[in-house]
């Protein structure tokens, strides 16, 4: 490889011509010389020198300082001064423009030659370097996720395109400010704010996440739900320098779950009010169509000359069916759920249990009886019903107790049994877990909450917490309901 190519800039032809003549003799190409800083400019443009070598005064008005300024800003071609001066003030001007070296007149050629090889390899390192901060930038700014680094003053260094656009300002709004001024979080969940992220542990090298459901509030107002990562910036000794801040907005993926969890809840809505409205069809036709034939042909036998003895028996029998279908017909759905209050048919559940079960089951309530929809009625009724039966099959109880707490905002609903409990997170009998299932997924459906507390020692807690202001879509099914 030839050496590199060189413009000489220097309003003394004498010491022009007598370094063109030292260094084309140590094999460097000089594409030409030039004499004041106007022309050397327009020089550089066409050529693009590998290196120039600049005098600080020059002739014209455009000193070597001043053109060095100009070169950097347009071509980043190294300039190398050429200085007689000594003057404090004309070289704290020439450092601004970042010179890769100084050759004081009058100079020894091998002192020229070594400054020259020295600012050829510092620029091509030089120029290595900003390659890759130019190549990590452009992977930084393409990177959906906000990315934000942050000093070891807390103040902002760099923020990615996506990062501003979640700040809502420029990266010459935010760089250098305190960062907590710009990244503004709150917990959506218990309203704090604003929330610190830094007092997550930054020791290692390891990510750490950000607290759970945190918002940003950006500049233009808005609330921008994120999930991410604060990780420590480590140099090469190892010691903290900065922080990294990794910000992802999941507004649209929140909404979309909250959109599909919706869709299930209706979905399993549809399903329950599909059996309840299944059930009341089952126990009419067993009311009104079996239990009608059976009444009829008791009459009809009346009619019927047999024995009295073998009539006596088949009364006995008919009464039993009749009996029987209005049990099922009850079980299936019982009247009473469309004509009392919540308390009186979980009473009357409790006491018809007490009489076919060898369990006692206590009932016990508390406030004033609510107005609530048929179909809360009817899904809190199937909760106790459920949760009554597990614990009379599975539980080997002495004591079963239901207890109702009602309120104008809310109904508390606890079943509690002195049995052996079980391990939830262990295994356990599959009817227990579709009936726990059927009971949160009705809890759900409420808008309310379902809590279980078991211990294989000291028995089984539930309790349903159903808010009534948040049962909007329960109360409109309802009258939708009454409207057919």
């Amino acid at each position: 490889m030839g050496k590199a190519r060189i413009l000489i800039v220097e309003d003394s032809l004498i010491v022009a011509y007598h370094l063109r003549k030292t260094l084309e003799l140590e094999g460097y190409n000089v594409v030409g010389i030039e004499s004041a800083g106007e022309s050397a400019l327009q020089s550089i443009a066409r050529q693009l020198p590998e290196l120039v070598m600049m005098d600080i005064m020059l002739a014209g008005r455009m000193d070597g300082v001043e053109a060095a300024m100009q070169i950097r800003s347009r071509h980043r071609i190294p300039v190398v001064f050429l200085t007689a001066l000594s003057d404090k003030d004309t070289i704290q001007r020439a450092k601004i423009t970042e010179p890769f070296g100084y050759v004081t007149k009058p100079f020894e050629d091998r002192e020229i030659f070594t400054v020259i090889e020295m600012a050829l390899y510092k620029h091509s390192i030089e120029m290595k370097l900003r390659q890759s901060e130019e190549k990590y930038l452009s992977t930084v700014r393409a990177i959906s996720d906000g990315v934000v680094t942050v000093d070891q003053n807390f103040t902002i260094s760099y923020c990615n395109p996506s990062a501003l656009r979640l700040l809502g300002g420029t990266l010459e709004s935010v760089q250098g400010k305190y960062v907590f001024d710009h990244v503004r979080l709150k917990d959506t969940q218990t309203n704090d704010f604003p929330v610190n992220p830094f007092q997550v542990v930054v020791s290692s090298v390891s990510d750490n996440a950000l607290p759970p459901n945190l918002a940003l509030m950006a500049k233009d107002g808005r609330e921008i739900h994120i999930e991410g990562s604060i990780s420590p910036v480590i140099d090469s000794k190892g010691a903290i320098t900065g922080l990294l801040i990794i910000m992802k907005d999941i507004s649209q993926k929140l909404s979309h779950e909250k959109l599909i969890k919706e869709f299930e809840k209706r979905h399993v809505a549809a399903i329950l009010e599909g059996q309840e409205q299944e059930r009341s069809r089952i126990a009419k036709d067993l009311h009104d169509g079996l239990g009608q034939m059976l009444t009829a042909l008791k009459m009809n036998i009346r009619l019927t000359e047999i024995d009295e003895r073998h009539v006596a028996n088949l009364y006995r029998q008919i009464d039993e069916a009749i009996q029987e279908s209005i049990r099922i017909s009850e079980n299936i759905l019982p009247a009473k759920l469309r004509d009392f209050d919540l308390a009186t048919c979980l009473k009357s559940l409790c006491n018809g249990i007490n009489t076919a079960s060898e369990i006692p089951v206590s009932f016990d309530s508390h406030g004033q009886p609510t107005r609530i929809s048929q179909n809360q009625k009817v899904n809190l009724y199937r909760i106790t019903q459920e949760a009554v039966n597990n614990a009379i099959k599975h539980s080997q109880a002495e004591l079963i107790s239901v207890q109702l707490n009602e309120d104008e905002n809310f109904i508390q609903l606890t079943i509690e049994d002195d049995g052996k409990g079980f391990n939830s997170s262990g295994s356990f009998d599959q009817s227990i877990h579709h009936g726990l299932a059927n009971m949160r997924e009705r809890a759900e459906i409420m808008g309310g909450s379902l809590t279980i507390e078991s211990d294989e020692n000291r028995g089984t807690l539930i309790i349903i917490d159903v808010p009534l202001a948040a049962n909007e879509y329960s109360h409109a099914k309802a009258q939708n309901s009454n409207s057919r």
